[in-house]
């Protein structure tokens, strides 16, 4: 068998069983349902089972199934670190990594980690993917990234995954001068009925926020708009006069917006490391690590909490 056409399968097998649907597998391929049909049979032929069985409208996995997916996707993910490893190598490159992470954390603490590396090594290929958590887990563990930094809820991952709580960030509230003049302390009570700005409700980052206010018995605030970046919601709150949750790394040395205190208040988020267990970091994959590591400490209020 044609090794090629081999990992070809495996990546339609793999698109079915996500699926669960020969046909939702070949529109998302742009192909003829009979090939995918083909190529799976072809896939049992080889195993010498049978790897679906039909319920209703579902394809199921057969024992069978279930062992060859789980095959299939370390072949996979190992076969996109080889591909990226080996070509490296060809093209003379030092190194390439993948690092994928949410959008605040992906906006304002990788790039800078990722910059002081990318100065000393500059024939370094290093690229920085913004995503959502779930689309995140899945590029980590088919070997799409090389490690994710983002923030975290308390979201399952596969036991192929390792999670590292890297800081335990605080979480401000932040309002323009006319809003809330500087200097200004307020209850709990005062402040959730300023006008806020937020993230909308399906996002980590809101709904981290909202059930750390549920559980200190906060009423939830109004919020007059939610958008989905971290700095529209900054420039829409300093346009507007209106008020921002926000992680404290986000407006560090920014003038547009002053931190409001609500002594009776602690709000949070936590920052973590993904990556697959079976995988050995490259030099610069380790490098770059450690420089994120440094750069997130000054955020970790478990280090002045110490």
């Amino acid at each position: 068998m044609d090794a090629q056409l081999s990992l070809r399968r495996l990546e339609i097998f793999r698109l079915v069983v996500e699926e669960r649907s020969v046909t939702r597998a070949a529109q998302v391929l742009m192909i003829a349902q009979p090939a995918v049909s083909s190529q799976l049979r072809a896939l049992e032929s080889w195993v010498g089972a049978s790897l679906f069985v039909r319920r209703g409208n579902r394809l199921v996995l057969t024992e069978a199934g279930e062992r060859t997916a789980v095959w299939a996707k370390e072949v996979l993910a190992g076969a996109a670190q080889i591909r990226r490893e080996v070509g490296d190598l060809s093209s003379g490159q030092t190194g390439r990594v993948i690092i994928a992470s949410s959008m605040a954390v992906g906006t304002y603490l990788i790039p800078p980690a990722v910059a002081r590396i990318s100065q000393e090594r500059p024939r370094a290929d290093v690229t920085v993917a913004v995503g959502r958590p779930d689309e995140v887990v899945h590029g980590v563990d088919t070997g799409e990234f090389d490690f994710a930094v983002l923030n975290w809820d308390e979201r399952d991952i596969p036991e192929s995954m390792t999670s590292e709580l890297l800081i335990q960030s605080r979480l401000g509230i932040f309002a323009t001068e006319r809003l809330v003049p500087p200097g200004t302390s307020m209850t709990v009570a005062e402040v959730m009925r300023l006008p806020f700005i937020g993230a909308p409700s399906d996002v980590v980052y809101q709904r981290n926020l909202v059930e750390q206010l549920r559980a200190a018995d906060a009423a939830e605030p109004h919020f007059m708009l939610r958008l989905g970046h971290s700095e529209a919601m900054i420039r829409a709150a300093s346009a507007n006069d209106w008020a921002i949750f926000a992680p404290v790394y986000t407006l560090a040395g920014d003038a547009r917006l002053h931190e409001i205190d609500v002594p009776d208040l602690a709000l949070t988020e936590r920052i973590v490391l993904l990556a697959r267990r079976d995988r050995i970091p490259s030099p610069l994959q380790r490098d770059l690590v450690a420089e994120i590591r440094t750069a997130l400490r000054q955020y970790d209020i478990r280090v002045h909490q110490e």
